[in-house]
């Protein structure tokens, strides 16, 4: 039975293949096409798998660039509904969550760049994604880390959140980590797996317009 792992919002698709937890395949470490189909023909070909060995689909929903994110998730739902099977929708804010509480133990700010000076910000903390807004980094971060004194920041708007007047009484502790680890949509799938959507339920991209 494989795990299929979608991530859409990083730089470039990445699609993972895996097992009880174990990655086999992962498209970033293997030159060629970045089209989905290709590296999932790729990835069964390099497992020696087929298709419909595939039982779990969980795909990488955003925020991230809109078409990516957009068209990664169509790919997610149309294999979900071509192999009969569920999808299951996670956040790039938690894939980045988890991976910077793993490393530091305190809650995560995570931000995602968007347009007109707007950014998308997450809350992650104790492997749970509290939240996530969108607006103004200096509207939203002071209220997220109202009740936090000590806390890690990732993603496009680091430093920006770093140098906030209106939080320099607060612990901060600045990672160049930009997305999370795409290798998580399997090794971490205990994590995903209970989010199952069937169709007509559909897994959804995160924009300002979904939160």
């Amino acid at each position: 039975m494989l795990t299929a792992g979608i991530s859409t919002s990083s730089g470039q698709f990445t699609l993972i293949i895996g097992e009880n937890g174990k990655v086999l395949f992962d498209s970033s470490e293997h030159a060629g096409n970045n089209e989905l189909d290709d590296s999932l023909r790729t990835g069964l070909e390099y497992c020696k798998r087929k298709i419909n060995e595939i039982t779990n689909i969980i795909v990488d929903t955003g925020p991230g660039g809109t078409s990516r994110v957009r068209t990664g998730i169509a790919f997610a739902n149309s294999l979900s509904y071509g192999l009969g099977i569920s999808v299951c929708p996670v956040s790039s804010m938690e894939l980045a969550g988890i991976e910077a509480w793993s490393k530091y133990g305190v809650p995560v700010i995570n931000s995602v760049k968007s347009i007109k000076g707007n950014a998308y910000i997450g809350l992650y903390n104790k492997y749970k994604l509290i939240s996530i807004k969108y607006g103004e980094v200096h509207d939203i971060v002071p209220l997220m880390v109202k009740n936090i004194n000590k806390f890690v920041v990732t993603g496009y708007c680091c430093e920006a959140i770093v140098n906030l007047p209106s939080i320099k009484d607060k612990i901060i502790i600045g990672s160049s980590m930009p997305y999370g680890n795409a290798k998580f949509l399997v090794e971490k799938e205990s994590l995903f797996i209970s989010r199952k959507l069937t169709f007509p339920e559909i897994a959804l991209p995160i924009t300002e317009k979904t939160l």
